[in-house]
Parts: C-alpha cells; structure tokens; sequence
C-alpha cells in the first residue's frame, strides 16, 4: 500500500472518531536497530511509526511499514521497499542535481528490504497552479535528460509483457484494439529514459516551491512519454477521476516545457503523437483494472482512439 509523504488532514466523524493519518511512538526495538544500521549508531533521536485511522470505527485502522525518524541532521524516512526502488535509488538518483528524496541506504533484514530517504514536507500537487507545472516539468525533464537512450531493458521487458497482456484484453474493442496495437507496437521504438513508472500528483511535493518527485518502486528505463502522459491523463477541471485539478492550458504549459527542456528528443509532432498514445494506455489500464465505474476511461479511451486510427 501506498503512503503520501504527507499526512492529510484530520476529520472528525459525527461519533467524535479521527479520521487520517497519525505518527504514533509505538516503535519496535527491532525497528530502531534497522535505523541505526543504515544511519549508523547515536545518530537517531527518535522514531515514530505512520498509521492511519481511515473510517468512523475502531477496526478500520492500519499501520504501515514507513516510519519517521529524527535525527541530529534532520527527518528521515525508513519504509519496506522493493529491490527495484532501492536499486533506482542507488543507480539512478543518488544525485544532488535531481529533486528526489536523498537517499541513506538500505538494510535487508530476511525476505525485507528497508531503505532510509530524507523527509521532505509539503503538499502534493492536487491544486495545480501555472507555476507548478512548470516545476515539475523542469524537475521530470532533467532525470529524463541524464539517461535517455538508457540501455538497461530489465524494467522495459517487465513493462512490454504488461502491455502486451492488457492488448490481449482490450483487443475485442474494435476502435480502441486498434489504436491500442499502434500504441503496443511505437513502444518498441520509442526513445527511453529513467522514468518514475507513477509519475502521478500525488507522488509530488511541492517544497518551498521545488516539486520533488517520490516512490520510484515502478521506476526504470522505459519510453520517455509514459511519465509525461501519466501526469496529465488523471488530471481534469472537475477532479473527474482522481481529486486532482489541471486545466487544459496547464496541461499544454507542462507538456511544451517538457519538450522545450529536453536535449535529445523527437520532432514536435511526434512528441505529441507519443504523449497520445501514452494517454490511451493509462485509460485502458483502468478499464482493464474495472476502475471505471462511470465509464469515464471508456468515454475518453474510445474518442482518443478514433483520432488515433483515422
């Protein structure tokens, strides 16, 4: 499960019940020798645990593998991970120059893998403005920049054989299996780069006006136009899909500044035709998932695959 780097508001429900997210000190010997054999000993002031209370009733409570440390050179965060995230971490974004969380290493206790990354406190990016996107088009366009045409193919051949399947389940859809094959086959020469994988607003922070990017855990080298479609597909005036505002003026801002940044890129027309298709594969995903109750994804899948086929 998923975890904001920032912690909602509380709600009060009519039985008096809190509703949100909450640090508690309940924090495991276990837990504090993690901390301390990737940040090193006496470095630790003190931890506290996320847990969320997330309906009116005592039972609807959770607690997640993320804790909040506090240490004499500032907040951390210690959460399981995968091997992927770490790895991109380690391999891709240990870099000052990038606006990620930094990293302080990981600790593999059995079949669990924990990393350390610095606390980074602000808003997600849910109320767009003008300046936002253009942050984030600057913070996204220069980890693009430094591995385009990334040879490492282990993220894109696990990405490949996804899309492949999701085509085998909307291929029945006349108008939309069409389009979907022409988005299936550009991916295989499609430029790559280093990509977030859920390159969505609320995993941005905007920190004192640098919008950092989190959770790489489906990052790698895939085609440079999924994170830049991802971020504006979800996105509407109404707040249609997800709670997240971007007008259609922003969403041309955040893409022409994208493409204005990048050193190595194919022509304006082909851009665009690629942030198309792109756009295409995140409704599908979910029609495939069965998360579009209203159809919503459907509408717009099947008028964004007739510009694409005609």
């Amino acid at each position: 499960m998923r975890v904001p780097a920032f912690f909602y508001k509380k709600l009060l429900w009519g039985n008096g019940m809190e509703v949100g997210q909450f640090e508690i000190d309940e924090v495991s010997e276990k837990i504090q020798s993690i901390a301390e054999n990737i940040l090193g000993s006496g470095i630790v002031e003190s931890m506290s645990g996320i847990c969320e209370q997330y309906g009116p009733n005592e039972d609807e409570f959770r607690k997640y593998d993320v804790y909040k440390i506090k240490t004499k050179n500032g907040k951390r965060i210690m959460k399981k991970a995968s091997e992927r995230e770490a790895s991109n971490y380690e391999k891709y974004l240990n870099s000052e120059s990038f606006n990620v969380p930094k990293y302080y290493g990981r600790y593999v206790d059995g079949k669990n893998l924990w990393i350390i990354l610095e606390s980074i406190e602000g808003d997600d990016l849910r109320d767009m403005t003008d300046d936002l996107v253009i942050k984030a088009a600057e913070s996204i366009a220069a980890i693009q920049n430094a591995y385009w045409d990334g040879g490492d193919t282990e993220r894109f051949d696990t990405y490949i054989q996804r899309i492949q399947k999701r085509y085998s389940f909307i291929k029945s859809n006349d108008v939309i299996g069409k389009a979907y094959k022409v988005f299936l086959d550009r991916q295989l020469e499609c430029p790559r780069t280093m990509s977030n994988g859920d390159f969505m607003e609320f995993n941005t922070l905007n920190h004192e006006g640098t919008v950092y990017i989190i959770d790489w855990g489906f990052g790698g080298i895939m085609p440079y136009s999924l994170d830049i479609a991802r971020f504006i597909a979800h996105a509407t005036e109404n707040r249609a899909t997800f709670p997240f505002y971007m007008n259609d003026n922003q969403k041309k801002i955040f893409v022409d500044r994208v493409y204005e940044l990048l050193r190595k890129k194919p022509d304006y027309e082909q851009y665009l035709y690629d942030i198309k298709l792109a756009i295409l594969n995140e409704y599908v995903e979910f029609i495939e998932a069965d998360e579009d109750d209203d159809h919503w994804y459907l509408e717009h899948a099947r008028a964004l695959a007739k510009e694409i086929v005609e």
